[in-house]
């Protein structure tokens, strides 16, 4: 029997015949190229299999659907379309060889969960025009060592980062204002953060379970902090908050329970005008 080792998928109807031709079954499948014309991609143009490796979206693509390419895990190529909108939750959820992920600079809307469990993923390069990161869109990236956060960003949602245990670099917008619950838990190499200004309240476990974190930056005069914020930063050895606001941060530890921060507390010098 003639064996077929990849199959070139150009419509949703010759995927359909793909699927009955020769009496092969659409699991040989590792190469997706969608047609010019299409302005969606959804589970029902992907194949059920374990061999996808690479996917091309057309330049007409506008949204990628929920659950697309649930747990493709083969899939290690996707090229996205500059023209691309949304990225609909899970949607690329539990590709677990897929390595690196360029988003158009088109893309406004990333659902929750869309690159979860994506625990090769090293790289990602977030566009310039997105505003909230919801909630675990890169929890379990074991791998992931590089992501550049939008200046555009105001919302980082619960887990985003949670188990994102490679990444020891983020730099955090002046537009942000919320950072959830669990939003860089066990984030184990992350050595060094500073939160914006705008950002007025640190939730549980925020940074909990960053066990190589030595320094935190205060840019402005946080109003709330829950005790398990920095929960297990064992290495934690400075907390640098502006000039003028010892008192203040010192009354906060004490309403947060967590008094044994107060000998931490630095102010930032002075800034040279």
């Amino acid at each position: 029997m003639k064996r077929w080792k990849k199959i070139v998928i150009l419509s949703s109807v010759v995927l359909a015949i793909a699927a009955v031709v020769g009496g092969f079954a659409i699991r040989r499948v590792t190469y997706l190229r969608y047609p010019d014309g299409k302005d969606h991609i959804d589970y029902r143009d992907v194949p059920d299999n374990i061999l996808l490796r690479e996917v091309y979206i057309p330049s007409s693509a506008e949204y990628i659907a929920r659950f697309t390419f649930y747990f493709c895990e083969s899939l290690r190529r996707v090229e996205l379309n500059e023209g691309l909108h949304a990225i609909g939750a899970r949607a690329f959820s539990g590709c677990r060889r897929l390595h690196e992920i360029n988003l158009p600079t088109t893309v406004d809307f990333i659902g929750a969960g869309a690159f979860h469990f994506c625990d090769q993923l090293q790289t990602v390069r977030m566009p310039p025009v997105l505003d909230t990161i919801r909630d675990h869109t890169f929890s379990y990236c074991f791998s992931l060592r590089e992501i550049n956060i939008p200046d555009s960003l105001v919302y980082i949602g619960t887990s985003a980062f949670d188990m994102c245990n490679s990444l020891n670099h983020v730099d955090l917008p002046p537009t942000l204002t919320y950072i959830g619950e669990s939003a860089f838990f066990d984030c184990q190499t992350l050595d060094s953060i500073a939160i914006p200004a705008r950002v007025r309240t640190l939730h549980h476990m925020s940074f909990g379970n960053c066990l190589h974190l030595q320094s935190v930056t205060f840019l402005g005069r946080l109003d709330t902090l829950h005790r398990t914020a920095f929960h297990h930063c064992d290495q934690l050895r400075e907390i640098r908050i502006p000039r003028g606001t010892t008192r203040h941060y010192r009354r906060l530890l004490d309403r947060s329970q967590l008094p044994e921060l107060k000998p931490l507390l630095v102010e930032s010098k002075k800034s040279k005008s």
